[in-house]
């Protein structure tokens, strides 16, 4: 879970006390709709006091969506799409993918990078439309990522560049040269 950097009587002083949450013997405070809590600890939810509020820091997440543009609910899937927005090449296939999902609760994040539909909140989500590939919840745990037709973006953690060319090395003893090109064990 990540919580605001700044102290907890800074982060958040706007935010009206009775939005606020924690959880029994918790230690950061919440919206009443946290995507990171689960179920059960959602029904668990107490409202947070003053105190609370300044012994404790509130939930990154959470504070973006009480504060500022946070996250946007969305009562039919279409109106999600349209509000992303995906392309329309997309749609029709996404809307088929959709077509099996329980899609009680529709919303696009902050960051406005995909839209998300779950069963409702505590919930895990069934999937994340992103705009060029759709990420399905499996039944066993995990996600399957479907890639919509000419998606061309990558998903990877190293860098797309080409690898380095070898060092040079010295033809009579084999050892890499300096910048200068000289070798200086045999010139």
């Amino acid at each position: 879970m990540t919580t605001s950097s700044e102290t907890p009587a800074v982060a958040g002083a706007e935010i009206p006390i009775e939005l606020l949450y924690r959880v029994p013997y918790g230690r950061v405070l919440h919206g009443k709709d946290c995507q990171h809590l689960p179920a059960d600890r959602l029904a668990a939810l107490q409202p947070a006091t003053e105190l609370d509020r300044q012994k404790f820091k509130i939930c990154k997440t959470c504070l973006v969506a009480l504060v500022g543009d946070g996250r946007a609910d969305f009562d039919s899937f279409d109106a999600a799409l349209e509000a992303l927005p995906i392309p329309a090449v997309h749609r029709s296939v996404m809307r088929e993918i959709a077509e099996g999902l329980d899609k009680t609760r529709i919303w696009i994040p902050s960051s406005r990078s995909y839209v998300a539909v779950s069963p409702g909140p505590g919930e895990q989500v069934t999937a994340y439309f992103n705009k060029g590939f759709v990420d399905v919840h499996e039944d066993g745990g995990g996600y399957k990522r479907i890639l919509m037709a000419g998606f061309s973006g990558t998903q990877t953690n190293t860098f797309a560049h080409a690898p380095d060319a070898a060092p040079a090395s010295c033809p009579g003893c084999y050892m890499q040269l300096p910048a200068t090109g000289r070798c200086d064990s045999c010139d």
